[in-house]
């Protein structure tokens, strides 16, 4: 009987031994969904019971900079059509996933840090034996759907993101040796990211490269950390030549050049453009209303 069982678990794990996996995560306020492709072996394991173990795939998935952190966990059951809840993160090893759940290769996870009555009905997944009722049972009730909304991730993830999305368009070498080239909307599909969002992190990353930015120091911060930088030093790019030339500079530009680049900042240095070291901006300082403030008795 044993050696039956293991047989079909073997099987199993044969026949399953890449999947996909739809993953929607956020908050009540934000949601994303992004679909992450050939998911396979170390990360793809199996229980003795011939399911695919969740734990695993939620620590590689935390590892590739999901904000996924502490969130409470749910897998869409596609045989009874509702939510199964699995618990919250870290997700015990014990809890794991019944194949038949998994339609087309592809496992749908919602991993969110707010309860909400939008996640719709839920199931508690504690062991496989609920899951094989639930699949016997006639479905009843449907998921809505959810909205998708912009979330911020984390600038060094988005960095491999745009590096692996243009080394596919830019062409790898296959196991034969040829060079293998791909447009950039399906080098996107590749990634898992939409090409509008991706072109959207290459024009910030090029422009936060051009003033300065440290992004060895803030990778582990939001990506609004970056649109800010950007922004803020945009709206000074019209002064660089007068600044780098001397000449006199509004005083609110001449205040932003003397504040940290961001907000994260450690100290003032750590993101500070070329045009605003204090060699470059000194004779503007000279020259600024603000240089006379600053040494006139209160």
């Amino acid at each position: 009987m044993e050696s039956d069982r293991d047989e079909n678990n073997q099987f199993s794990h044969d026949k399953l031994n890449t999947i996909n996996i739809e993953l929607s995560f956020g908050d009540k306020f934000t949601k994303e969904k992004e679909l992450i492709l050939n998911i396979k072996q170390p990360i793809l394991t199996f229980s003795r019971e011939g399911e695919v173990n969740l734990s695993a795939i939620i620590t590689y998935l935390k590892n590739e900079g999901y904000p996924i952190d502490k969130s409470m966990i749910w897998y869409y059951s596609p045989t009874a059509k509702l939510n199964v809840y699995c618990g919250t993160d870290p997700i015990p090893p014990s809890i794991s996933i019944p194949i038949f759940e998994i339609k087309d290769r592809k496992l749908v996870l919602l991993c969110y840090g707010v309860v909400s009555h939008e996640i719709g009905p839920v199931l508690q997944a504690q062991n496989s034996v609920a899951a094989k009722k639930m699949h016997e049972e006639e479905p009843t009730t449907l998921v809505p759907k959810i909205s998708r909304r912009t979330t911020e991730r984390k600038i060094g993830y988005i960095i491999d993101k745009v590096m692996k999305w243009r080394k596919l368009y830019s062409g790898v070498i296959d196991g034969k040796g040829d060079l293998k080239k791909m447009t950039l909307e399906d080098a996107a599909r590749k990634v898992g990211i939409a090409k509008k969002s991706l072109d959207d992190y290459l024009l910030q990353l090029r422009s936060a490269k051009k003033f300065g930015f440290n992004f060895q120091e803030h990778k582990d911060d939001r990506v609004g950390i970056l649109r800010a930088y950007v922004k803020k030093y945009k709206t000074v790019q019209q002064y660089i030549t007068k600044i780098e030339e001397g000449e006199n500079i509004p005083e609110n530009v001449l205040k932003l050049l003397q504040e940290p680049g961001t907000s994260a900042c450690k100290d003032i240095s750590c993101c500070q453009p070329s045009f605003a070291k204090p060699g470059k901006r000194q004779k503007a300082e000279e020259n600024s209303p603000l240089m006379y403030l600053s040494l006139s008795p209160l």
